[in-house]
């Protein structure tokens, strides 16, 4: 069983809501919409979508957003939520591999480091669903750590506590494969989990190679925060990929 069919389920339920902060989300998402040059009317993709800190208020900015994610749990507190607000995001169960729409969408995002849970050819392969589902002249944006930046800061043992749970990591670089595998032990009281998550990381050059060879065509990097001009020492890489008109 793959890491990421079972760490999403347990505590992490508890960390995810707790990571960052409404005012946080709420910048996040007008950096996504500069970035694509979203408008008002348009519909954008939120691809894996999590509990909807995103989505939510994307949709409140007026924009027609469909949240995809294979946590039926998450998708639960997205509806929720998005009722709170008084707003509506589509909600669609599915792992992100197997997207399967139809030039049906103006915009999509990956978004927070979850591009590379698979394997190369697994991220190639939905990235070439993302282009299938984005309009003729779309854009697809992915954000996540920026390979220099983390050899640079690399730290092979953390502790931190968020949402109520205590989290040790143990990290190890795969150079070979440009991979991070992290340890998380999770406690709450009496409860503790450990899960063994590996993720690829890209650097700049890496990803505009994907997206494009993916069928993508003008990719633009950068660096943040904040954003602006890629760099070695930028800890997030942003890659802003557009599919071609014909």
């Amino acid at each position: 069983m793959a890491w990421f069919e079972k760490f999403f389920d347990g505590l992490y339920r508890d960390v995810l809501p707790s990571t960052f902060a409404d005012a946080d989300s709420r910048r996040h998402a007008r950096t996504i919409r500069r970035l694509l040059r979203l408008r008002a009317g348009q519909r954008v993709l939120d691809v894996p979508c999590g509990m909807g800190r995103i989505a939510i208020p994307l949709a409140g900015m007026g924009l027609h957003v469909t949240g995809v994610d294979r946590m039926a749990s998450y998708l639960r507190r997205v509806r929720r939520a998005a009722r709170a607000a008084g707003v509506r995001v589509d909600c669609v169960r599915c792992d992100m591999r197997h997207v399967d729409f139809r030039e049906e969408f103006d915009a999509a995002f990956n978004w927070f480091g979850s591009f590379g849970y698979f394997s190369d050819r697994d991220n190639l392969a939905f990235a070439r669903r993302v282009l299938a589902a984005l309009r003729p002249g779309g854009r697809f944006l992915v954000e996540g750590l920026n390979q220099p930046w983390l050899r640079r800061h690399f730290r092979p043992h953390s502790e931190e506590t968020i949402g109520g749970v205590r989290i040790v990591h143990r990290r190890r670089w795969d150079a070979r494969g440009a991979r991070v595998a992290d340890t998380w032990t999770m406690r709450r009281g009496s409860r503790v989990e450990r899960h063994r998550i590996v993720i690829r990381i890209y650097n700049g050059p890496e990803l505009r190679t994907l997206l494009q060879e993916a069928g993508f065509g003008e990719t633009r990097l950068y660096g943040c925060p904040p954003v602006g001009q890629l760099t070695r020492g930028a800890r997030r890489l942003i890659a802003v990929a557009r599919k071609p008109r014909c």
